[in-house]
């Protein structure tokens, strides 16, 4: 699997201590089926969702001409924004990261820049 484009790298906040913020790099789920596509073709791979426990798992499964389709499965976590529909394209994304998409995202340093008297308002989690 190829390493991702800075393009396709997104920046949040994630908390704020003591006058800092803790920023977290990100992916659009878009980009996980663009590069499915690129690699596989789109009909060379498929998602299956279920639920497991009151848990969204899904699971990406790619064709191997020698062993037929191939599945690697994760659970997903809901969402604050859209419920149902953050749990299904976390679980999308976590299981892409099985197939090796993004996992540059994890390796990084934590990246943490100091606010300015402005946007020191309180301490936050977002």
């Amino acid at each position: 699997m190829r390493t991702l484009r800075k393009e396709e790298i997104n920046v949040k906040p994630k908390t704020t201590v003591n006058g800092k913020m803790l920023l977290l790099l990100y992916k659009d789920a878009r980009v996980d089926m663009d590069m499915l596509d690129e690699l596989y073709g789109p009909m060379g791979w498929q998602r299956k969702h279920k639920e497991i426990g009151g848990n969204m798992f899904c699971s990406i499964e790619v064709w191997d001409d020698t062993k037929g389709w191939v599945a690697k499965e994760d659970v997903g976590t809901e969402s604050a924004m859209e419920k149902e529909k953050g749990e299904a394209s976390d679980a999308f994304k976590r299981a892409g990261f099985n197939w090796g998409i993004g996992r540059e995202l994890y390796t990084g340093p934590m990246i943490w820049v100091t606010l300015t008297a402005d946007e020191r308002k309180s301490d936050r989690v977002y």
